[in-house]
């Protein structure tokens, strides 16, 4: 599915939950859209360049279900995460901001530094009781300020219920945040419909566009309420107004900007995104759900570490062989792409995995189950 459109490399490839496969077209945009007006030493160049990250928004809005004009570019989820951490200030009596212990570790890091707002973090307990709203009760307290939500669990392989998680926090006057690093892409993401403050995410994994391309969308409820502290001339109303003395936030989203904006990631990750767009987001979580129970129906479901059980998982997983070592060996002789999480091996799919590459994954590993 698609295959023929990415670098493909021999064997089989089960690492978009890490990396993406680069798509034939990400050099090509790379060249045609940054580097040819650059070297060419073109005027007007900034209008080129700020033209790409235009196109990677409308991009992106229809695949993660959101506005063009209410998404932010953004370096990385950990750089977003602090600039809406610091940019709302808690209303009397929320001291708390809840998070889950099985969140990727970036996300409690940059979560961490709210004790210099006098904020405490609380961490939800890991487990696949996270499948049920009530599990996350913690965060719907009058106490808690931010309730952040992981839409798709990078090592649980577990997918929250997050319209009903994002429903309740927000009917006690919580603040929330999704993010959606490994699910957009892969899960249908419907940012604007789950109604939350704020979504995080990368082109990194799923999207297939490499670092340097993460973004932000923010609810136009909640935007002019923001006042993001690290600000540059991207965050301003108008950039190219160049007063110095006369900074005022721009209106919506691209407040979160901050100063010059890293142009060539945005190149890249256009390639991913206009190939996932094209071929649909559900149709590709059908398909990747599809190789999923080919997977499950070849592998005993006591081998899996991860989250298996259909409409609650992503497109990850975790295999703990009995012999774990000679398995990874067997898997690199074999040319299928993996990592190692949580005491077993990591793998994933997405549209260009097909048949035969489950196939050759499950006739490697069953020998050392």
């Amino acid at each position: 599915m698609h295959s023929e459109y990415f670098n493909t490399p021999a064997g089989a490839y089960f690492l978009s939950h890490s990396v993406g496969l680069m798509p034939h077209a990400a050099r090509r945009e790379i060249d045609e859209s940054f580097l040819a007006p650059w070297a060419a030493g073109e005027t007007g160049i900034w209008d080129k360049w700020l033209a790409i990250a235009d196109r990677f928004r409308e991009s992106l809005a229809p695949l993660i279900g959101a506005q063009v004009s209410d998404i932010c570019p953004q370096t990385n989820i950990s750089s977003a995460l602090s600039k809406i951490l610091y940019s709302l200030k808690p209303a009397a009596g929320r001291k708390k901001i809840v998070l889950c212990e099985e969140d990727f570790p970036t996300v409690g890091f940059a979560l961490s530094r709210c004790g210099q707002l006098g904020l405490e973090p609380v961490f939800i307990n890991s487990g696949r009781h996270l499948v049920d709203p009530d599990a996350w009760s913690e965060g719907f307290g009058d106490d808690v300020h931010i309730l952040h939500v992981t839409h798709v669990f990078s090592n649980l392989g577990l997918k929250s219920p997050v319209r009903e998680i994002v429903a309740r926090a927000r009917s006690k006057g919580v603040i929330t945040i999704v993010d959606a690093a490994q699910s957009a892409g892969a899960v249908a993401v419907d940012a604007a419909a789950w109604g939350a403050d704020f979504l995080t995410g990368t082109s990194l994994k799923y999207l297939c566009g490499g670092p340097g391309a993460a973004f932000l969308w923010v609810n136009p409820e909640i935007a002019g309420k923001c006042a993001p502290v690290d600000v540059g001339w991207f965050s301003h109303e108008n950039p190219f107004e160049f007063d110095i003395r006369r900074f005022r936030y721009a209106k919506g989203a691209t407040r979160f900007w901050g100063g010059t904006p890293s142009v060539a990631p945005l190149a890249a990750a256009l390639a991913g995104a206009k190939l996932i767009g094209s071929a649909g987001v559900r149709g590709i979580e059908t398909h990747n759900q599809s190789l999923f129970d080919r997977v499950t129906k070849k592998i005993p479901a006591t081998s899996f570490l991860s989250h298996t059980a259909k409409g609650e998982r992503g497109s990850s997983f975790i295999i703990r062989p009995a012999r774990k070592a000679d398995a990874a060996a067997a898997m690199r002789e074999a040319n299928i792409a993996f990592d190692e999480r949580a005491g077993g091996l990591r793998f994933s799919l997405h549209l260009y995995n097909d048949e035969a590459d489950v196939d050759l994954l499950a006739d490697t590993l069953t020998p050392f189950l």
